[in-house]
């Protein structure tokens, strides 16, 4: 196996493509600056891309620029790159390493938001499977604001054997799910290495994922709701995590 697949996007304005530009996680592969634009005249911008061939930085007008991408946001600036999933999975580096595993989320804007958390959360990877799920595309990356520039992004197959792969490692499985047999969400110790498991959009997690956990966890709702968007309940626990190891 491979130990990185590339997926394609594109993104615009200033600080997406910033953080695309520092990254080692993309390659470049076009940047479409339009003149007297703000990015054109960014000097951050302007000395990142003076390390690329000259070949891949082009100077439109506004009505070629305006041709390359549909939206008034982008600031003057599109780039089209590459962004590196890997395929083999993590090994231990640290005692405070926390995963987070997304079982099916299939909406681009919620796993655009997760990066974004999990990058501004001290998570280490974001993991997602490679079947009924979404992976990075143009849509996630804009949604992210950067954050996919600076997680990396892991793909598998089996949520089950990953589990495996971390237990082998010394890593604590929780499972977030709403049933009478999970515990309330702040009363799970998430500091050490830790996996956190988040269902997608109406199917939630798998029997079988919720078996090899170690814990499940719930986060009361009041006023009848049952749930949080996969994204808010991602972004609730992320945080928490980071509040526990902080202290």
């Amino acid at each position: 196996m491979d130990e990185f697949t590339k997926r394609k996007i594109s993104v615009y304005g200033i600080n997406g493509c910033l953080d695309a530009l520092k990254s080692d996680l993309v390659e470049i592969n076009q940047i479409y600056l339009e003149k007297g634009s703000p990015a054109s005249k960014n000097k951050e911008i302007e000395s990142l891309y003076s390390n690329l061939p000259i070949d891949k930085v082009l100077f439109l007008d506004e009505d070629s620029f305006s041709k390359k991408v549909d939206t008034n946001r982008a600031q003057g600036i599109l780039i089209k790159a590459q962004v590196s999933i890997a395929q083999v999975l993590p090994m231990p580096k640290h005692d405070n390493e926390c995963y987070v595993i997304l079982d099916r989320v299939q909406d681009p804007h919620n796993l655009g938001q997760i990066l974004r958390i999990c990058a501004g959360g001290k998570i280490d990877g974001v993991i997602i499977t490679d079947k009924s799920s979404v992976s990075m595309t143009s849509a996630v990356a804009q949604v992210s604001q950067g954050g996919f520039a600076k997680i990396p992004i892991y793909e598998i197959n089996n949520i089950s054997q990953t589990i495996l792969h971390f237990k082998e490692h010394d890593y604590w499985i929780t499972s977030f799910e709403n049933n009478i047999n999970a515990q309330n969400w702040y009363s799970i110790d998430l500091k050490g290495r830790t996996v956190l498991i988040f269902g997608g959009e109406g199917s939630g997690i798998s029997k079988k994922v919720l078996e090899n956990s170690d814990f499940t966890a719930t986060i009361p709702m009041s006023n009848e709701m049952n749930s949080l968007n996969v994204s808010s309940a991602v972004s609730a626990i992320v945080f928490e995590r980071l509040r526990q190891i902080s202290i």
